[in-house]
């Protein structure tokens, strides 16, 4: 597998970005009453924010609109000794997990069927060495649009729970998702499915959950090879809110199996590294998250093993 093919595959990123609709009033009536009717065509009936209140799981439940838009974006840097580096410590010795700096993400239109309903359409995108010098690598710089997607996501809670689950579906047509391997494989599509469980402790600040993703790749051939078929990860997770503005999180990534193709068994599967992520959330607004980020091998806490990062989730309309 080439170093640009390598570019997406392992980009994790999380995202949405809202904002609030806000009506500007010129003291005419008639452009008031009009500003009002456009401004209640875009809303649905009931309030989401009264069933989910932790801040990241809000933003990523998109605009509480009708109709939105939703931005995604992720950087992967280096260690904490040199964050804008452009190679990128392998923390988990997984050869399929790019060893250099790089970006990624996705923009998506978004249809609010309900208040806890609703469905995406758009594409992705990726960028590789984004702060070096293309002078010295080609292929520094260079901005690709990847795979477009479809998805249905619902947020609510459930008894004392706040809960999301997810589907989506993406079809491969990034370039780096061809001609993965001298046989000249191609990752013709992958479906996902996530769920997450979120608790407020009273009123502590504290707040503890878990997060579930699958993610299930079909291939153009069915060779038994070292290729993901699936992947499963189990990632508990910690906050504690300092204010409205400040959220300290931890993520416990202990739980990150893949099944291969060339496995005689669907429920055979490896296990990655363990790793630890810890990072400061940035409640921006409701619709806007912003979460810099480290990741370390919690039994190897050397400074040059780490990963540094930042990810923000952004809402439109």
């Amino acid at each position: 597998m080439t170093f640009k093919k390598l570019a997406l595959i392992g980009v994790a990123s999380s995202l949405a970005f809202g904002n609030a609709f806000a009506e500007e009033s010129t003291g005419s009536a008639s452009t008031s009453t009009t500003s009002t009717k456009k401004a209640l065509g875009n809303k649905v009936k009931g309030d989401l924010d009264q069933e989910i209140t932790n801040a990241k799981m809000r933003a990523e439940s998109g605009s509480k609109s009708k109709f939105s838009g939703s931005i995604s974006a992720s950087y992967s840097g280096g260690s904490l000794k040199d964050p804008l580096s452009p190679e990128r410590p392998n923390l988990s010795g997984d050869p399929d997990v790019p060893t250099f700096s790089s970006g990624g993400g996705s923009t998506s239109l978004r249809y609010r069927i309900n208040k806890n309903v609703s469905a995406t359409a758009g594409v992705g995108f990726s960028f590789i060495q984004p702060f070096q010098d293309s002078d010295e690598n080609a292929q520094a710089n260079e901005f690709t649009i990847t795979n477009p997607s479809v998805g249905i996501s619902r947020y609510g809670k459930i008894g004392d729970f706040q809960t999301s689950t997810g589907f989506s579906v993406t079809l491969g047509t990034w370039e780096g998702w061809k001609d993965i391997n001298a046989a000249g494989t191609d990752i013709d599509s992958s479906f996902g499915l996530s769920q997450a469980f979120t608790k407020a402790l009273g009123d502590s600040g504290f707040t503890v959950g878990v997060s579930a993703g699958i993610s299930v790749f079909n291939y153009s051939d069915s060779l038994e090879d070292n290729a993901n078929a699936y992947s499963l990860g189990i990632f508990p997770y910690a906050e504690y809110q300092f204010s409205d503005t400040f959220v300290a999180r931890t993520v416990f990534g202990y739980f990150n199996l893949r099944n291969k193709r060339r496995y005689d068994s669907t429920l055979k599967m490896v296990r990655s590294h363990e790793y630890q992520s810890i990072g400061l959330g940035i409640v921006a607004s409701r619709d806007i998250w912003i979460y810099p980020n480290i990741q370390l091998i919690p039994d190897n806490l050397d400074i040059k093993n780490t990963n540094v990062g930042i990810s923000a989730t952004i809402n439109m309309f």
